[in-house]
């Protein structure tokens, strides 16, 4: 099986081909990109069969990162198995990932003991969701009680989780709408609906709700 990585952190892809190496021959990784628009252009050169890409790779270019990239890869290869490596672990963004038509996402904590399962679940036409995140999920839909945050932000849509993980990633609301190819007013309409829905007031608590529930590291 021939395959191309992408993750900005070279330490993480050093991790991935040592990992596929241990199977010997079964894996081949083929070619590697450290963000979007180099995986973009990967891809439109090099074949493969499996694609095993980070979710958060920002760069100059827009489209090139989180929903907007895996939509793209989605459109321009829409029989290429995709697994997402990831930090993130909010499960409306998880949600998101699936949605696209992501196979596999796996936690970047976990893909010494996940990943080669992943990579057998997807290739066996499977999905498959780290334990860690399905637990995530799990908790985030689970009835509130005196002792469980009540607001983990389920309630949001996805397109309001992305724009609040891009605006707590540093990003304006006219960077955002230029990345999502959305109009100013709608990209501040969602930030707006999303800091009602969770009943936050201002821009610190939302950056502190970001980190808190894994929109962010």
């Amino acid at each position: 099986m021939q395959i191309i990585i992408a993750d900005d952190h070279p330490v993480i892809l050093m991790g991935l081909k040592a990992l596929l190496k241990t199977q010997g021959d079964a894996f081949q990784v083929v070619d590697e990109a450290h963000n979007g628009g180099e995986l973009l252009r990967l891809l439109a050169t090099k074949p493969c069969d499996l694609l095993i890409t980070d979710f958060s790779m920002p760069d100059e270019q827009a489209s090139t990162d989180g929903l907007p990239l895996l939509k793209r890869i989605r459109r321009d290869y829409a029989a290429l198995p995709v697994i997402v490596l990831t930090i993130i672990h909010n499960p409306t963004l998880i949600r998101g990932m699936f949605s696209v038509g992501v196979q596999g996402v796996v936690e970047k904590a976990a893909f010494t003991k996940e990943l080669l399962m992943a990579v057998r679940a997807v290739s066996g036409g499977r999905n498959y969701l780290s334990d860690g995140l399905r637990e995530a999920q799990a908790e985030a839909h689970a009835p509130a009680s005196n002792d469980v945050a009540p607001n983990t932000g389920a309630a949001l849509s996805i397109r309001e989780a992305e724009v609040v993980r891009l605006y707590a990633s540093g990003l304006s609301v006219t960077q955002i709408a230029e990345k999502v190819h959305r109009s100013v007013k709608t990209i501040s309409q969602q930030k707006s609906d999303a800091m009602r829905k969770l009943g936050l007031t201002s821009n610190s608590e939302l950056y502190q709700y970001a980190r808190t529930y894994g929109l962010i590291s």
